[in-house]
């Protein structure tokens, strides 16, 4: 369920590989020899970095995984071959995590030799030299490298010589400037003239829907937080997936399912939202909330690109995150706050009939979910189907950023972030059920709706994904459900 992929089909295998891992096994290993496997990606900042991403799911030579286990690696950039001079070297420690992944920052370790800022990327190849010790010390008995094959541009060009500047095109037409009839009256060009957007009024947010600004109202909703709600009415379903589903995957085993009625957000909770629980319980940096059900669980991680930050005295959305789904939260973090506001956690049965509204196709859409209805990996659409555009946002987007509710004015119920769900992970029962609420205990939560990172597949009304309670991701968010 993680990605990050400058070297997209290697990092398509990491995803398959760890939502096997998530879903179909819970085995855990600890044994002294292990292997890496990596990806590296890009940490992006107002000045010009001099870090890049590097995860690693670490294995033993059985193909077991590490997991929950602190790991030593030193990380080597070498120049021009695999036994090239070293021109930088870090350590790193670090704990892997319940699927074995560990997240490092080459550039962020402890500096043995060399400067990040001083290598010339121009220069290469360069290759990335990894050697760790599985008992968390400094005998680094383990040793692998790899040709780095892409570095972040933001490194690349800070020792980059600029190229000859280019022709002078012709002048451009002569501009128009137009007052608009309120004080903040704005415009927005559509490709072909400026289209003038009125001041919004009081309650409502700006949003993008299919690349046009629309002011959007949030109605009043449920509980401290003002969370809007639709009625899911009392009915019977088919819960699982036909057979011959494309996509379908063997715990998808269709059997009816009674439900009694309940109220559900309409959209993903927000960052807003999540950080007015955060300061009302005095939740400090940790993400401990110790007056809570779960006090020695985190409920929410500093993300300071896409969630909240901690700025010392209080928890705040990034700037311009406001209304876009919280993510870095754990089950445990879904579970108090969904309390907190009055409310619970919805059933993988209350979660996958929302989602369908009354529908018995592959998505609450139809057969094929396109580009301009849900937020996922736009070039894999569903078998037989196609989209307009390949270029998908590659993050969350807003809560209201695809104006295409379904029939119970649910938002977002495919992609954008996977929904924590109340169940602990099981097999489906084959007899008729009513209200389930799923096994009494587990390894593994259940969430649902896929995310941006997912292909259309993923994004199934009855596709089941998991995590471990403590998991957390910019994948990962929810919404909640309250008594009718």
């Amino acid at each position: 369920m993680f990605k990050n992929y400058p070297i997209p089909i290697f990092a398509l295998f990491l995803r398959y590989l760890m939502k096997a891992f998530a879903r179909k096994t819970a085995r855990q290993f600890l044994l002294p020899f292990c292997y890496i496997l990596f990806t590296s990606g890009m940490i992006c900042a107002q000045t010009i970095p001099q870090k890049f991403s590097y995860q690693a799911v670490i294995r033993n030579n059985a193909n077991q995984l590490l997991n929950s286990q602190s790991v030593g690696i030193r990380l080597s950039i070498l120049q021009g071959s695999e036994s090239g001079t070293a021109v930088y070297v870090e350590t790193h420690t670090g704990n892997t995590n319940a699927n074995g992944l560990i997240s490092l920052q080459v550039g962020g370790g402890t500096i043995v030799s060399g400067a990040m800022a001083q290598i010339d990327w121009a220069s290469g190849p360069y290759y990335i030299k990894t050697e760790t010790d599985p008992s968390g010390g400094t005998n680094y008995s383990i040793t692998g490298s790899s040709q780095m094959l892409s570095v972040p541009y933001a490194l690349f060009s800070a020792n980059g010589t600029p190229g000859p500047a280019g022709p002078q095109g012709p002048p451009g037409p002569t501009g128009t400037f137009q007052n608009g009839t309120n004080f903040g009256d704005m415009y927005y060009w559509n490709d072909t003239a400026w289209v003038l957007i009125p001041i919004g009024t009081k309650g409502q947010v700006l949003t993008v829907a299919n690349n046009i600004p629309t002011w959007t109202t949030l109605q009043s909703g449920t509980g401290p937080l003002n969370i809007e709600t639709s009625l899911i009415p009392e009915g019977t379903f088919t819960m699982g997936s036909p057979l011959n589903e494309a996509g379908r995957q063997d715990d998808e085993v269709r059997h009816q399912v009674t439900l009694s009625a309940f109220r559900m957000s309409k959209y993903e909770i927000t960052n807003a939202q999540f950080s007015d629980f955060l300061n009302a319980k005095n939740i400090g940096s940790n993400g401990l909330y110790a007056q809570g059900a779960y006090p020695t669980q985190v409920l929410i991680n500093s993300q300071t690109d896409l969630g909240l930050t901690w700025t010392g005295t209080k928890w705040q959305p990034v700037a311009g995150k406001h209304n876009f789904p919280v993510v870095y939260v754990t089950w445990y973090g879904a579970a108090e706050f969904a309390a907190y506001a009055g409310g619970r956690l919805p059933t993988e049965a209350e979660w996958e009939y929302a989602c369908r509204g009354n529908t018995t196709t592959t998505f609450n859409t139809g057969a094929c979910l396109d580009n301009t209805q849900a937020n996922y990996r736009w070039d894999f659409p569903y078998t037989n189907c196609s989209n307009t555009s390949n270029a998908y946002p590659n993050r969350p987007q807003a809560i209201i950023s695809y104006n295409s509710p379904n029939a119970y004015g649910l938002y977002n119920m495919h992609g954008n972030v996977w929904e924590w769900c109340s169940d602990w992970y099981g097999g489906y029962s084959t007899s008729v059920q009513t209200n389930p609420i799923g096994p009494a205990n587990g390894v593994w939560r259940v969430a649902r709706g896929g995310s941006w990172n997912e292909n259309a597949s993923d994004c199934r009304s009855a596709d089941r994904g998991t995590g471990a309670p403590n998991y957390f991701a910019t994948i990962f968010g929810f919404r909640v459900a309250f008594a009718p």
